[in-house]
């Protein structure tokens, strides 16, 4: 009896040694674990910060002045390869639609306009590609357009824009305004870049007047002879000019445009010295000519110089079908 309790008391004994040698060896391990991982941890973190780099950046916000009915535009417009593009920003609304339109002096080009929506920050970007053989002078316009907005933008612009870029247009007989930026440019093989600036118009004190006056002058562009002319003639007017050469028909030598809003434009007509066809040219007329009453000009014009022109007075008015009209003839001297 004795000697069962002395082996049970031995087992005992040598069981709570191997319970404490396994205690002390798994505090052992786990305090070797906690100090790898500690390690592991602060390399980690170590090699996070020697890797990281910070970087530069801005928070693209609304301009202060976004739905002022005084539109900003700003940006480049990138022309090259056959391509334009522009990246800008504005205050219109977002939603807003803009317009890319870009004509030739030499016909009417196809399939190269495009649309977008301004973004929530003001941001927007357009895009178009020119048809391969078009080479020479190309018109670029970037445009606002109220009345073709949806009814929300519509409602809050319609006919109340205002700033610089403002111009009038028409459409179906009637006048509208819109926001524009419009920049002429000669296609080469070069890249060309131009900023989307706030345009500086020069307004005559007679501006409007039914008396009006108009200051040519005349330069030779590549392929063209360039009109540029002054005036006090209203804004969004359409204006013509055309060679005239005896014997010779020269209907197809012709230029057109419409009026800024200081009384400006530009008119681009093919040089007569150019062509072929005319022999022994010595000299030539440019004549120009504003005609109220031309389907091109809309109801703003009409109320200003009369349906039929008969409002319009000083040294250029002209009658032509019963209508007064603005004409101007320039004699064009040939260089030998």
């Amino acid at each position: 009896m004795v000697r069962r309790n002395r082996l049970a008391l031995m087992i005992l004994f040598l069981a709570a040694c191997g319970n404490s040698e396994d205690e002390k060896q798994g505090e052992t391990e786990n305090q070797n674990n906690a100090s790898t991982q500690e390690e592991s941890g602060s390399k980690t973190e170590e090699d996070s910060t020697a890797s990281a780099e910070e970087v530069s950046f801005e928070v693209n916000q609304a301009p202060k002045d976004q739905g002022d009915l005084e539109v900003a535009l700003e940006g480049d417009i990138h022309v090259a390869n056959k391509g334009v593009s522009v990246k800008g920003t504005t205050n219109l609304l977002p939603e807003s639609r803009l317009i890319l339109i870009i004509n030739s002096e030499d016909g009417v080009l196809i399939g190269t306009s495009d649309q977008t929506l301004v973004k929530e920050n003001g941001e927007f970007e357009l895009e178009s590609s020119l048809p391969e053989k078009v080479e020479g002078v190309v018109h670029i316009e970037v445009k606002f357009e109220p009345a073709n907005q949806s009814e929300e933008i519509k409602n809050h612009y319609l006919n109340e824009l205002s700033g610089s870029f403002v111009r009038n247009y028409t459409d179906s007989g009637e006048t509208y305004q819109k926001a524009s930026f419009q920049k002429t440019v000669t296609l080469d093989e070069g890249e060309q870049t131009f900023a989307i600036t706030e345009p500086s118009w020069d307004i005559p004190d007679n501006y409007g007047e039914a008396a009006v006056w108009m200051e040519p002058e005349i330069e030779k562009q590549e392929d063209y002879v360039v009109v540029k002319l002054n005036s006090n003639i209203i804004d969004g007017t359409f204006i013509q000019a055309r060679a005239h050469i005896p014997n010779y028909i020269t209907s197809g030598i012709q230029g057109y445009s419409y009026i800024n809003p200081d009384g400006s434009a530009v008119l681009y007509i093919e040089d007569p010295e150019k062509d072929s066809r005319i022999k022994n040219l010595t000299e030539y007329e440019i004549i120009i000519t504003m005609d109220p009453s031309h389907s091109n000009n809309g109801s703003l014009v009409t109320e200003a110089y009369g349906e039929s022109g008969q409002n319009l007075a000083g040294d250029y008015v002209d009658t032509e079908n019963d209508s007064k009209v603005i004409r101007q003839t320039l004699t064009v001297t040939v260089d030998e």
